[in-house]
């Protein structure tokens, strides 16, 4: 392919002309992103877009403080003094397409005779070429596309029409023209419409990195495509297709779903830590540079040490005279009717009264280690003095809620023990993120009980070997069976997990016994952790010798970040859809067995750190969005060819025709500002569904069985 494309190069070196994937307004008409050969003029900076981001590029930092201008058109937003961000205004162009430039008609011809002389004879596979044309000439033409071979010629123009309101299209009379032009009957013709309605949002996919993404104003997309067979635009509530598609960010600023996110990211950089100072030493770390929390520009920073002393202070009174809720859970009560009271009180108000929880909460958002060690000692320091006897919720088994405990109760050697965790990184880190791995599991765990797909999630953390034998359907079903037949609910989800060291649980009672206090037994389990010497003395002290073991937390943290995308995505779909937890339940369980499996496309935590954006497109039930189905569409694409049995009837060439109709330009301003007449009325927007007008573009295709001798 390199070797045919070398003369066109070199006979057009002023071109753009490239292999790549498909631009969005060419797969607007493909239904494709596969590649071609794409041709359009280098950029001259001659649009707005492209001058204002030129701009951006060269600007003073003096300018970014500088808040002149419109107060009506000030964003102030979290990317308020950055214009870089495209506009929220919804394009079916990309960012990196705003620079593409047209080329005059008669050149496009030039260009693609050129191309199907070289293709013709060649006998490796060829890619068609694509060359974006200056709709200015006569017929408008947009595109022009050949690919040929030695017995097919094939070649397609996509021009522009008129613009419209859709009351006025009759479909019948598109079918009958091209039925006239094929030399066929109509019933020979099929037609396939589809369409895309936007719900909210814009995308923000591979335009922008990490920290503008994080602070973009909408968190992600939220669409439906819509596809029926019935000659109409008015979309048929039973008997259409329905695609949910969603681009989420995960880690957004706005979403509430970040609370727990931050666990996840605070504890993927404590475990590369632990890994590096179990490999190389604890001096192979520099605690104090070594970044705990994910640090996003323009995020207001927490004063932690000021958190911690209101901690102490709360908790103080809080053990003695506060209830606590079964499972200590504090962000699910029996109102909890939507995810987003749910995750929107965690984000606010924390998930649980366990001290270790409460305390995890404020760790998480250190910037150092250096800082989650010095906050952790004091902690424990005042802890030790006996003033206050935090609640610990009874089925935390971490071994920090077993050393607040037993320091809370008086510790003969306190003072020796603090020290003996300050000399050693590795331990005090290992003690907080047992403590976070534990906490999150629990949230997901929790979170997913609404959509009452727990039973799944706990196997997960558990690598049930139940779950890789059913679906998430039949487990679900096997509940439903225990429930419908009057039986208890005796199948356990963590049976096997709530003894071990990560224990989790979705009900229990918590309780806080005054009397409560390490048995011989606990110190045991603590010596088998190198926190205790051999000694059964309950006074002895405890000796941070071995760190506890990190091998299962790699495999926990994917799982973290594979569940966490499910939850963004549901959330926002929530959100969007207008949906309750009876129709969440479907979507969560197609995300969980896309996400939460071995061809995952998510398999690290820093993927996701990295590259926050995930897009999700499945089926979805009708019923659940009829509603959004009443308005008027964002685009409309109708498809016209031939039956099987008209091919040998009517002109012998296999042909299509494709109509777009769009609210939005297809093409980048560059193209679409030559089209005549622009007009105001024809740009505008409105929002009363008999003045929407529509752009008409179509694309027509055709492909004979002749040598290839033609010319465009």
């Amino acid at each position: 392919m390199d070797t045919i494309l070398k003369p066109v190069l070199e006979n057009y070196p002023k071109l753009s002309i490239e292999k790549q994937l498909c631009p969005s307004y060419v797969s607007m008409y493909t239904k494709n992103k596969n590649e071609i050969v794409l041709v359009y003029a280098k950029a001259k900076q001659s649009t707005n877009y492209v001058e204002n981001a030129a701009r951006n590029d060269n600007r003073d930092p003096a300018e970014e403080i500088d808040l002149t201008g419109s107060p009506l058109k000030l964003d102030l937003s979290l990317h308020m003094l950055d214009d870089t961000l495209i506009s929220d205004e919804p394009q079916l162009w990309s960012k990196e397409e705003a620079s593409h430039q047209p080329i005059a008609v008669e050149k496009a011809r030039e260009i693609a005779n050129f191309y199907n002389k070289l293709i013709v004879q060649a006998s490796e596979d060829t890619l068609p070429m694509w060359v974006l044309c200056n709709p200015a000439s006569p017929g408008r033409p947009l595109l022009l596309t050949v690919q040929s071979s030695g017995n097919q010629f094939t070649r397609g123009i996509v021009s522009y029409e008129d613009s419209m309101v859709l009351d006025d299209l009759d479909l019948d009379e598109l079918v009958e023209g091209y039925a006239r032009q094929e030399g066929i009957t109509e019933d020979l013709v099929c037609t396939t419409v589809d369409c895309k309605y936007l719900l909210a949002g814009i995308s923000y996919s591979s335009s922008h990195n990490t920290d503008e993404l994080l602070n973009a104003p909408h968190s992600g997309l939220t669409e439906l495509l819509c596809e029926w067979t019935t000659r109409t635009l008015q979309t048929p509530f039973i008997s259409c297709k329905v695609h949910f598609e969603q681009e989420v960010i995960v880690g957004h600023l706005l979403s509430p779903c970040s609370a727990i996110w931050k666990s996840v990211c605070a504890l993927h950089n404590i475990n590369l830590m632990l890994v590096d100072m179990t490999a190389a030493g604890s001096s192979s770390v520099n605690l104090e540079q070594t970044a705990v929390r994910l640090n996003i520009p323009g995020t207001k920073q927490p004063n932690n040490s000021k958190r911690l002393n209101e901690l102490l202070n709360e908790t103080e009174t809080y053990a003695y005279t506060a209830e606590c809720p079964a499972g200590g859970c504090i962000c699910i009560t029996d109102d909890t009717t939507t995810l987003k009271q749910c995750l929107s009180a965690m984000s606010a108000h924390g998930s649980s009264n366990d001290f270790t929880y409460k305390l995890w909460d404020i760790l998480r958002d250190c910037e150092t280690a250096e800082e989650v060690i010095t906050l952790l000692i004091q902690a424990l320091k005042f802890i030790s003095s006996g003033k206050i006897r935090p609640f610990i919720d009874a089925n935390n088994k971490t071994y920090l809620s077993k050393l607040v405990l037993k320091l809370s109760r008086g510790h003969s050697q306190a003072s020796k023990v603090l020290k003996n965790l300050r000399t050693s990184p590795p331990q005090a880190l290992s003690l907080i993120a047992q403590v976070g791995t534990e906490k999150t599991m629990w949230e997901y765990t929790r979170v997913m009980s609404l959509l009452e797909h727990s039973f799944f999630i706990a196997g997960i953390w558990n690598n049930d070997n139940r779950t890789t034998h059913e679906s998430i359907e039949q487990i679900n079903q096997t509940i439903q069976d225990m429930t419908m037949s009057g039986g208890e609910m005796t199948l356990n989800p963590f049976e096997s997990i709530s003894h071990g060291d990560l224990s989790i649980r979705l009900e229990c009672e918590s309780l806080y016994d005054e009397d409560h206090d390490l048995t011989v037994d606990d110190f045991a389990s603590l010596k088998k952790h190198g926190l205790v010497a051999s000694k059964k003395d309950v006074n002895e002290v405890p000796i941070i010798a071995d760190e506890i073991d990190i091998s299962p937390w790699k495999n926990l943290l994917m799982k973290f970040a594979q569940v966490h995308v499910c939850l963004e995505h549901l959330y926002r779909a929530e959100i969007c859809l207008r949906a309750d937890f009876a129709n969440l339940k479907p979507i969560a369980s197609r995300l969980l067995e896309h996400y939460v499996s071995d061809k995952s496309p998510v398999k690290t935590v820093g993927q996701l750190m990295s590259d926050p954006v995930q897009r999700i497109s499945m089926p979805i039930a009708n019923n659940i969005v009829q509603d959004h189905l009443k308005k008027p569409a964002f685009w409309y694409r109708v498809e016209m060819f031939r039956k099987e049995k008209a091919a040998d009837m009517g002109v012998k060439q296999n042909s299509k025709l494709v109509y777009v109709f769009s609210q939005q330009a297809v093409f980048p301003p560059a193209v679409w500002q030559n089209l005549e007449p622009q007009s105001e009325e024809v740009a505008e927007i409105t929002t009363v569904g008999e003045d929407l007008k529509y752009h008409s573009t179509k694309y027509t295709y055709l492909s004979s069985k002749l040598k290839s001798k033609l010319s465009l």
